[in-house]
């Protein structure tokens, strides 16, 4: 198996459906724009973010600060003289599109600036039906304010959230990102926030969104909580260094699973959150100024964990800006385990295919085997296609023996070259990024060669799965 970095790859512009949703961030300095839109941090209604980084003069974390707001700019239609209520508010208008915001409001005994949590839904649910399924009234019953909006399809990669963006196109305007700063500034412009302690958390495509805000909107939360979220392209574009944070990046288990129908009818045979729940924690442990820990669940397949009491008192204790003190234990009646460290989990057992009596088979059969029978995230997605074409366990003689089957034509000699080419500078890793070179070679070498039988081969079987062939557009072109 040749060396593989895990660099993200400018490859193709490839759009639709493998396990999640596309995500913008406009580039500037920490991955964002401003706190809340403009970039030198100037505040929708004229004030300006903090920037002492939420630390008082001894150091130690400051005092909760009012998120200073005029409603008149910060909100949209009747939010301007009507606050968001507890319960389901609905026409909350933003980027043209009419949003439903469920709240809950903590215990008037609670006073002086709240903290805010932010929580986006799942697929399949709207944001009424998240807060339910997570309980999230428990974090208003611990001081916060919660706010939770719907979903509206918004993606192009898994039409949930606009979350997972491929490369290049990062910068794209984002409606769903402009509902997040909407709601922030319209939140703290009826309420008094605590600016020091806004968090942000999401379950599956929720969870993949989480990352998206994270990324993109460092400077603004405090932190957040990653449950069951993918990682892979939710990138803002920029290379600089996420601004300081408190994040949580969870899963059920190994057996964290989803199986599905997306809304616009995308089947997605088996997704596994492990792998991405990695490539989170690694990323996040990695940023010098991120407090990153993990949560794995007990077993408890695809589910937001039991542990909102504890989450709350984590988040209260890591204000934006504060010291990276450890965060008390899980309480043994919590079916889970953290960590502060980084989850890294190992690699997939390499799959060498041996030589080959046509040529270019034993390169074609291996840049597959590098790129998405080891790869924990695709090749999970796409478990039928790789048996289908003779991959087994760490053996891929059967693949061998099906691409020599094709036939010597010119055509099939001509593709198996280019495929060679492609395979000897080929950077296979994890994610769905880890993927690219090998959806690049088949797009490449496969165009307008419905004259050979072994790309029409391949891509009947890719053809077969709705998420993974948005990612192989020349396959609907020549095996539709």
């Amino acid at each position: 198996m040749k060396p593989r970095a895990a660099a993200r790859l400018a490859l193709v512009a490839v759009a639709g459906a493998l396990s999640l949703t596309l995500a913008c961030s406009c580039s500037g300095t920490n991955d964002v724009i401003g706190p809340l839109g403009e970039p030198d941090g100037t505040l929708p209604d004229g004030g300006r973010a903090r920037d002492d980084g939420g630390l008082g003069a001894d150091g130690a974390p400051a005092r909760p600060e009012p998120f200073p707001r005029d409603p008149a700019v910060a909100c949209p239609g009747a939010y301007k003289t009507t606050k968001l209520a507890a319960g389901l508010n609905e026409r909350f208008t933003v980027a043209g599109q009419d949003r439903e915001v469920t709240v809950f409001l903590p215990p008037p005994s609670f006073t002086g600036p709240r903290p805010l949590f932010v929580g986006f839904n799942g697929t399949s649910e709207n944001g009424q039906r998240f807060a339910t399924r997570a309980k999230l009234a428990e974090l208003a019953a611990k001081g916060f304010v919660v706010v939770v909006p719907s979903s509206v399809g918004n993606g192009s990669i898994w039409p949930i959230w606009d979350a997972m963006r491929t490369p290049g196109t990062e910068s794209a305007p984002n409606k769903d990102l402009e509902l997040f700063d909407t709601l922030l500034a319209c939140t703290a412009a009826h309420y008094e926030i605590d600016e020091t302690r806004v968090f942000v958390g999401g379950h599956s495509a929720g969870g993949i969104f989480t990352n998206t805000v994270l990324r993109a909107r460092s400077n603004v939360v405090a932190g957040g909580v990653v449950g069951s979220g993918v990682f892979s392209l939710t990138s803002s574009g920029s290379s600089a260094p996420l601004d300081d944070m408190f994040v949580v990046v969870t899963w059920g288990g190994d057996n964290d699973t989803y199986r599905g129908t997306t809304p616009n009818g995308v089947n997605v045979p088996e997704f596994n959150f492990v792998e991405q729940a990695s490539l989170a924690s690694q990323h996040y442990e990695a940023q010098a100024k991120v407090q990153q820990m993990y949560c794995k669940g007990n077993e408890l397949g695809h589910a937001w964990l039991p542990f909102n009491g504890w989450l709350a008192d984590a988040f209260l204790a890591h204000p934006k800006g504060g010291p990276k003190t450890p965060a008390a234990p899980l309480p043994p009646s919590i079916p889970a385990s953290c960590s502060e460290s980084a989850f890294v989990q190992p690699p997939l057992p390499p799959v060498s295919c041996g030589a080959s009596t046509t040529a270019g088979c034993q390169a074609a059969c291996q840049l597959m085997a590098d790129c998405v029978a080891e790869n924990r995230t695709v090749g999970t997605v796409m478990k039928g296609q790789l048996a289908a074409f003779g991959f087994s366990g760490t053996s891929c003689g059967g693949c061998l023996t099906r691409c020599q089957g094709s036939g010597p034509s010119a055509a099939n000699t001509q593709v198996l070259s280019c495929l060679q080419q492609a395979q000897a500078t080929a950077q296979c890793g994890p994610g769905i990024e880890g993927s690219f070179p090998f959806m690049q070679a088949v797009d490449t070498c496969c165009k307008n060669r419905s004259d050979s039988t072994f790309c029409v081969s391949l891509c009947k079987e890719i053809n077969g799965n709705g998420a993974a062939s948005t990612f192989f557009p020349v396959c609907k072109q020549i095996a539709p």
